[in-house]
């Protein structure tokens, strides 16, 4: 196998999961993002992983239906990232005795990983803004679901569209969810940030990425350390949230992201319900709203076997895009993204950030004077 476009690979460990001689292994590359490496000596050559590794998007069906939705519980609904409609999914598949895929910080590292009791549900709650490595996921999945047992696996598009080629069926017993995704961030710009952060005592044992302490719209990066620091600091001031607010640390095939569709192959898409109070003047408290994409029948059956625990409505698809385009459109300015990545090699993040962003007003003020110069040409 020879990756033919870096810029296409998402990371998505397909190629990793089929390989029948585990010859291929997902690593990082220099900016810190997962990509396959083959160990030539042991490959052979069977040409899986060419054959699996996706080049089109999986059909996807042609009718959803939107809602928009919050948890009942209020503790657990500011726990969660925006209206806790996840974790309700996951005790419904716990209930049936079920597995529940997501991810878990475990250290500094995003991984893939499983739960089969509410007592362990909280790991995989909140978003983590980061590359997760998948490892075996795929295969785990494969064998839960051959011991006849449910299964919720929740991802990134691309996971969830490799997870289904993997399988080559959509299986009765698979509840699929995926999310609106910005981009995913690299793991070691996370780790040069926690270098960098001079604030901080000791390693943090316990990260949030959306703390809502200042509420769902202006949310923070909260931390616990191993010494008991708490450290907290709102998506404004946070400069890893910022390199990721602004797309600089984001992979460069989330640039040009094929999955940004309204209709998925997952069963439900879930995201944060931006925009609500322009929408609906009664739902303006400021402490996260859902929106959840119903893609078929059997995402109907699990979004009615949770209504006794939500508040919900169905809303206009159109009133939601205006507010979601992350939903249908990519970031767009690759340029700062590979210059943010040039500077941080000698700079911190911070000041990678104030230079990427100094450039971009010089690009701008260029290109309104070359407009300016051609108008009086």
């Amino acid at each position: 196998m020879k990756l033919k476009n870096k810029d296409e690979c998402t990371g998505c460990g397909l190629c990793s999961n089929v390989c029948p001689a585990e010859c291929i292994k997902m690593e990082r590359d220099s900016e810190g993002f997962y990509y396959p490496f083959v160990n030539q000596k042991i490959c052979v050559v069977c040409g899986r992983c060419e054959k699996y590794c996706y080049n089109t998007v999986t059909n996807p069906p042609k009718e959803v239906h939107v809602y928009a939705a919050y948890n009942k519980d209020l503790i657990r609904r500011l726990k969660a990232s925006s209206g806790g409609i996840f974790e309700l999914l996951s005790r419904e598949v716990l209930s049936r005795q079920g597995v529940v895929f997501g991810v878990k910080m475990d250290g500094l590292e995003a991984i893939h990983t499983y739960v089969e009791t509410l007592e362990d549900l909280d790991l995989l709650l909140g978003s983590k803004y980061m590359q997760s490595d998948v490892g075996r996921s795929y295969q785990q999945v494969k064998e839960f679901l051959q011991e006849g047992r449910w299964v919720l696996f929740s991802g990134t598009p691309c996971q969830v569209d490799a997870l289904l080629k993997f399988l080559g069926e959509k299986p009765e017993c698979l509840l699929t969810v995926d999310f609106i995704c910005h981009g995913i961030s690299s793991p070691k710009v996370f780790e040069k940030y926690i270098d960098e952060n001079v604030e901080l005592n000791g390693n943090p044992t316990q990260i949030c990425f959306r703390d809502k302490t200042e509420g769902w719209n202006d949310f923070s990066m909260a931390m616990i350390t191993e010494k008991g620091q708490y450290y907290r600091k709102n998506m404004h001031e946070d400069v890893y949230l910022q390199s990721f607010l602004k797309n600089m640390n984001l992979r460069r095939s989330c640039f040009n992201c094929v999955f940004r569709t309204v209709a998925r192959v997952s069963d439900l898409t879930l995201g944060d319900f931006w925009g609500c109070e322009n929408i609906w003047k009664d739902w303006m408290e400021n402490k996260g709203y859902s929106l959840i994409f119903v893609q078929n029948e059997k995402g109907k059956k699990f979004w009615n076997s949770i209504q006794n625990g939500i508040i919900s409505r169905e809303v206009d698809l159109e009133k939601v895009l205006a507010y979601n385009q992350s939903m249908l459109i990519s970031p767009w300015d690759k340029y700062s993204r590979d210059l943010f990545f040039k500077m941080i090699r000698k700079e911190t993040i911070a000041d990678s950030i104030k230079k990427v962003e100094k450039n971009d007003m010089f690009k701008k003020i260029k290109r309104k004077w070359w407009k300016i110069c051609r108008k009086n040409d």
